[in-house]
């Protein structure tokens, strides 16, 4: 999902932090989020971070004994943020990527999910550079949504125009700025169609069968940090177990989310 500072301060959510069973003295792991991508991450009317993401990494630390201090901050600053260690792990809905498994490792792959095109109800746009020629669509900084987009679409005439958050791209969509956002499918059910001023709108029926799109969802680690060896084995179990298919249970609408095999 996300490449560049962009200057967001760190919100240490504290008092927004589950205290997930661990003990008072366990020893903290911090995560960090960007909390703006329902049902993945994101904040209650309460201000504390829910959603599928969120349940997954709680699990984590209350197996490894840890305390998790959640850091929300931008997608695209994650990265940076991982190499100059000011957290332990990236759990953001971040697509583990060729390019990016060259600047940071990745855990086990967590999920899958589809990727589709939300338009305007009767428009018959589909995520395809002939449909989309002279249109405009939105996705989100840093994403593998956008390295598709400009890499497939733009060269052929559709202008993508780029976002920190989807939250901005769904009110220029409503304001008729956008022709069509560009998104986990989940999310864009979440974050905009079931709620009122999404009414109007749909998924595109296409989805996309794309290397660039089809990659596994997993926890980005600074590479050389020892804990990977412990998430990995813990992540592989809450799978096995079936504790990551239950938590999706809670968020996704069937056939919106895949695992990988056991």
């Amino acid at each position: 999902m996300k490449t560049t500072l962009l200057g967001a301060a760190l919100l240490i959510a504290a008092g927004l932090i589950p205290a997930v069973g661990a003990a008072a003295d366990a020893k903290e792991l911090k995560i960090a989020t960007e909390a703006g991508y329902p049902p993945f991450e994101y904040r209650n009317p309460n201000g504390q971070l829910e959603g599928f993401d969120i349940d997954i990494g709680n699990e984590l630390c209350k197996r490894l004994n840890r305390t998790c201090v959640w850091i929300d901050q931008s997608f695209d600053s994650l990265i940076p943020g991982l190499q100059a260690r000011k957290f332990d792990l990236a759990n953001s809905t971040m697509t583990a990527t060729e390019a990016r498994k060259k600047v940071i490792d990745f855990s086990t792959p967590m999920y899958i999910v589809p990727v589709k095109l939300m338009v305007k109800k009767g428009s018959g746009l589909q995520p395809t550079a002939e449909s989309l020629k002279g249109k405009r669509v939105g996705v989100q900084q840093g994403t593998t949504m956008e390295t598709y987009a400009r890499k497939h679409w733009a060269p052929k005439g559709v202008e993508v125009v780029a976002y920190p958050s989807y939250t901005n791209a769904y009110v220029d969509v409503t304001a008729g700025r956008l022709d069509a956002t560009f998104q986990e499918a989940q999310s864009a059910v979440e974050g905009f169609l079931n709620k009122p001023e999404g009414a109007g709108y749909e998924l595109a029926d296409m989805t996309l069968d794309d290397p660039i799109l089809n990659e596994p969802i997993a926890m980005g680690i600074r590479k050389g940090n020892a804990i990977k060896a412990d998430v990995d084995k813990t992540l592989k179990a809450m799978l096995a177990d079936g504790t990551i298919q239950g938590y999706a249970k809670k968020y996704f609408a069937e056939g919106l989310i895949q695992f990988p095999a056991q």
